[in-house]
């Protein structure tokens, strides 16, 4: 069932945020398949790992000072930080922070990060307002991750095209269905939740050229889910036919095209947090695919920085407008992680495209400047007709000053759920991260205590122990 702003009588008659909020409102740790727990355990270690990692930035510095100024009851911490405050200041640091250095997880249909937006929310509730089990706290985050993946498949990819960052919109939906979960709301509550997070849903792309507002949309994104779900319990009512409604709702006023059969379709046969992915770069998730190619031609042929006379990067609009254009410095970290000239040109010199490629002092690195110079970003028709799960397909072309001519074609990125990174590649990930901020006993005290989440009694106020235990 596909909707257009011209095209909404039949789909506004059918019951769609009901169906999604009922099915979310049964949800049971016992239901759960063992395949889909798991992945809800990567997800919590993933984004622990950047956020504590995230915590040390200046976007994060300006929201804990934010917070400090509002005077909040400490009881829920931050992460890689003594810092404490309420459940919301701390969703709102938290969720800052995981997906402070675009080193979070990403589904890529939906073109959102879930994990920021989830996993804060749920630690932060847990631990002020529990005690919560690890049972509960898994099964919040599945149906967080399970709601918002398919709130976000709904839309994708026309509201990112239409100019709004979807970790803003679709997190928010996430979030309020992970706190929903996590305090029992039946499904008229749960339906009110909903309709409260889609008038909270927020984010403007145009921050990817350089504004550390895109860093704090997932923060909001977690903190407003709380909001939602607390004031859906105690009797606020929100729009119950959010996602359907032909004018003023979700789909209908940030998508010029949109499909609600996404957000119902095999409701607990079929689960979409299983096709969440994970980064091993530190860029925006639609560079990725050039970075694999990169490095394949690089290992390959034993190509150096000096050797590179052009790169042409053939790939998808989606692309092209989320990263491909011509980079520019302006200071700020965010403008070169969500530039694929930029990346690319790192990746041809450091040989990946990771944390140490956009320290302050490389943004303007005159070597960095003119390989990325270099590179040109252009649209293939026929990578663009790909379907949704292609959306970020590349055929990079390298030629040598010598005139050798190397190709490489990538369609899913590493981390991709068709191209998955191992759990030892996701641990491996968590501890570089996280030993840089917290000592090395408390990473894996956290590593442990993820690993038996459900067998554990109160595993936020557990996890809040070690997560400030920051190096001296």
């Amino acid at each position: 069932m596909t909707g257009t702003v011209e095209e909404v009588s039949d789909i506004a008659a059918r019951p769609v945020t009901r169906e999604l909020a009922t099915f979310a409102s049964e949800m049971r740790y016992e239901s759960l398949p063992a395949d889909v727990i798991a992945m809800a355990k990567r997800c919590v270690l993933d984004s622990l790992g950047c956020g504590i990692y995230g915590s040390a930035t200046p976007w994060v510095d300006a929201v804990v000072r934010t917070v400090g100024l509002l005077g909040q009851a400490q009881t829920a911490s931050a992460w890689g930080r003594p810092v404490k405050a309420d459940p919301l200041g701390a969703a709102f640091i938290n969720g800052t922070a995981a997906q402070g250095y675009e080193l979070d997880d990403c589904h890529d249909q939906s073109m959102s990060h879930y994990g920021a937006g989830v996993v804060p929310a749920v630690l932060a509730v847990a631990e002020a307002m529990g005690p919560f089990d690890g049972k509960q706290v898994v099964t919040a985050v599945a149906a967080g991750y399970e709601v918002g993946t398919r709130v976000g498949n709904t839309v994708s990819p026309s509201a990112f095209h239409r100019g709004f960052h979807p970790c803003g919109l679709t997190s928010t939906f996430a979030s309020a269905a992970a706190i929903a979960t996590l305090l029992g709301l039946d499904a008229e509550q749960y339906v009110n939740a909903l309709g409260l997070a889609g008038s909270q849903a927020a984010g403007l792309m145009a921050s990817q050229f350089g504004a550390m507002a895109k860093r704090f949309h997932s923060g909001k994104a977690a903190q407003n889910g709380i909001i939602a779900a607390l004031a859906a319990r105690e009797g606020l009512t929100g729009v119950r036919n959010v996602l359907e409604a032909p004018y003023g709702g979700f789909c209908s006023t940030y998508a010029s095209e949109y499909d609600l059969d996404y957000a119902t379709k095999g409701l607990g046969e079929h689960w979409e947090i299983l096709r969440n992915g994970f980064k091993q770069y530190s860029s925006l998730a639609s560079s990725q695919t050039s970075v694999d190619a990169l490095r394949a031609i690089r290992a390959r042929e034993g190509i150096s920085p000096d050797d590179v006379e052009s790169v042409l990067v053939e790939t998808t609009e989606m692309v092209y407008v989320h990263c491909g254009w011509p980079y520019v410095p302006n200071g700020e970290t965010i403008a070169a992680q969500m530039n694929l000239p930029y990346t690319a040109a790192v990746t041809l010199i450091d040989g990946t495209a990771f944390i140490d490629g956009y320290t302050d002092e490389r943004l303007t690195d005159p070597a960095i400047l003119a390989l990325a110079d270099r590179v040109k970003v252009v649209v293939a028709p026929d990578l663009d007709a790909g379907g949704k799960d292609e959306m970020r397909a590349v055929r990079v072309k390298l030629t040598t000053k010598s005139g050798a001519v190397f190709t490489e074609a990538v369609t899913y990125r590493s981390g991709h759920w068709k191209n998955p990174l191992s759990d030892s590649d996701i641990a491996a990930k968590f501890e570089n991260l996280a030993t840089r901020v917290i000592t090395d006993d408390a990473a894996e005290g956290i590593r442990q205590a993820v690993l038996d989440l459900d067998g554990r009694p109160e595993p936020a106020t557990e996890l809040a122990g070690l997560v400030q235990q920051v190096r001296e």
